[in-house]
């Protein structure tokens, strides 16, 4: 029965206005979202749901999540053989508009997505069993501040939705401003840290729960974004000092689809495949999208050459991360008739390397489909704080606590080793800040990279260095289109505008 209740919930909450006009008259034999919530045990439902949210099918890990989060960077190029990788390089050409669907359903993905957050948090304060509705609340307002957070880099100002409409006057709300929406984002997680559990206190009961220390990170970001330093050091430093969470010992391991919640992943991502569900969804178009093209996933997008080269010499992270031309897969067996089949893979035309974090021995590809596989995108892991510590520390002008966490993140990366005993990735040691600052931007970009960062790293770095990103893309890599005053943002989708009947304007940059 409460399953049942759960797919009714989340069929009737997927959208503001379905959900609200359909329970205007209660159809018999089925179960409204006042009578959902009366039975307050089914709190817990409501809350997976949202957990949901990181893991379906299109939002965060399909072409939304690549649109608005790499496209704009060096480190992924569209394939010129698939529909879907040539539209994703209009994004890195920067000729899309506001028409643009993936924009569209982005939009639409992440208001559904607050719908369920406030859902919860609407109806939390009324509830008799407090430890109950706390512990609920301050998960829905992680998720709520997460995707404002998302919203606030994605288009910049955009509609602040903090409970449900309670009428069809608001269904169409004018942008807040991004200062609003900080103050809400900001608000959420102060909440979200003073009500969730630890990790420790979760258990292993909790894995893949977010906890104080999620919220205490993703607060850090929030304040090194807004560049306050100071707030961002502090809250970095409550997760390093907490002990909850440490680097995991093997960079390469650490995407393993056996340590779906190793002690670095903070913010589990978690796609575990089922065969129990409509078989149109057991595809992952996180792997989906990957993989190699005519022999494992579609291969709708490359890692880029630009990101190659931006490794140090004998940085081993390059071959953890990179599938080069003539690297084997264990179990597989080539579809290329020319290609030996002993795990050589074979690839096309156009590219020679592959995305290795998602790539894996074929034992571990469910029901032998490569994009079956278990996965888990990281969206927030420690060595992100640890960095976001050094880039605060540095711009406070601490440059040796920035020291010291950067030679912990290249330690790791060494193996386990000093630069003596790996001969490889030189301790850092400069105390100038804008050296200091380079250096910890390249470690985050190689640390991090094909993770889903690097777009909103490289906005920012315009605001704290004028001219940085401009210059980066225009003269290192040619995108003579780009305009940071228009595209450090994206527009909000046309049809967002016409149908609200002049309630929300487009952006100045893109009108």
């Amino acid at each position: 029965m409460s399953k049942l209740k759960y797919i009714f919930l989340a069929a009737c909450l997927l959208s503001f206005t379905a959900c609200e006009k359909f329970l205007e008259k209660t159809p018999q034999g089925v179960v409204s979202s006042d009578q959902f919530f009366a039975d307050e045990k089914n709190l817990d439902l409501a809350v997976d749901r949202i957990y949901g949210t990181l893991s379906w099918r299109e939002y965060t890990i399909g072409r939304q999540f690549f649109s608005t989060h790499e496209m704009g960077g060096e480190d992924f190029v569209g394939s010129s053989n698939n529909g879907i990788g040539t539209t994703l390089n209009t994004f890195q050409s920067f000729t899309y508009d506001p028409s643009q669907g993936f924009l569209q359903q982005y939009w639409d993905r992440t208001y559904a997505n607050l719908n369920f957050c406030n859902q919860v948090t609407d109806r939390t304060p009324a509830m008799k069993n407090r430890e109950l509705a706390e512990k609920a609340e301050a998960q829905a307002k992680f998720f709520r501040a997460y995707y404002h957070f998302e919203l606030v880099n994605v288009f910049g100002q955009a509609p602040l939705r903090d409970h449900v409409p309670t009428s069809s006057s608001e269904y169409d709300i004018p942008k807040s401003s991004e200062e609003a929406l900080y103050t809400l984002i900001i608000s959420d997680l102060e909440y979200a840290i003073a009500h969730l559990p630890t990790k420790s206190e979760w258990g292993t009961a909790g894995n893949g729960r977010i906890t104080k220390g999620t919220a205490q990170g993703l607060l850090a970001k929030v304040y090194l974004f807004r560049q306050d330093y100071a707030k961002a050091q502090q809250y970095a430093n409550d997760v390093i000092t907490s002990g909850q969470y440490s680097l995991f010992n093997d960079y390469r391991q650490l995407f393993h689809p056996s340590n779906l919640y190793s002690s670095e992943n903070m913010m589990p991502g978690g796609y575990l495949f089922t065969s129990t569900i409509w078989s149109g969804r057991w595809y992952n178009p996180y792997l989906q999208y990957q993989g190699v093209s005519g022999e494992f996933g579609d291969g709708v997008l490359y890692p880029a050459q630009a990101l190659v080269d931006s490794y140090e010499a004998g940085d081993p992270r390059k071959d953890a991360t990179i599938l080069f031309k003539g690297d084997k897969v264990e179990g597989w067996t080539s579809k290329d008739a020319n290609t030996a089949k002993d795990g050589t893979v074979h690839f096309p035309s156009n590219t020679n390397i592959a995305n290795k974090k998602v790539i894996w021995p074929k034992s571990y590809w469910n029901n032998g489909e490569f994009s079956f596989q278990n996965v888990n995108p990281m969206f927030l892991r420690y060595a992100d704080v640890l960095l976001i510590y050094a880039e605060a520390s540095n711009e406070l002008g601490q440059s040796g606590n920035a020291l010291t966490v950067l030679e912990q993140i290249r330690y790791r990366a060494r193996g386990n080793k000093t630069f003596a005993e790996a001969g490889v990735l030189p301790e850092i040691t400069t105390t100038d800040k804008a050296e200091l600052r380079e250096k910890i931007w390249h470690e985050r970009h190689i640390e991090l990279a094909l993770e889903g960062h690097r777009w909103f790293d490289l906005v920012r770095y315009n605001k704290v260095v004028p001219g940085y990103t401009a210059n980066l893309l225009k003269n290192v890599y040619n995108r003579t289109a780009f305009d940071y005053n228009r595209h450090s943002k994206f527009p909000i989708p046309l049809n967002m505008i016409t149908s609200s009947q002049g309630i929300l304007t487009q952006s100045d940059a893109w009108k």
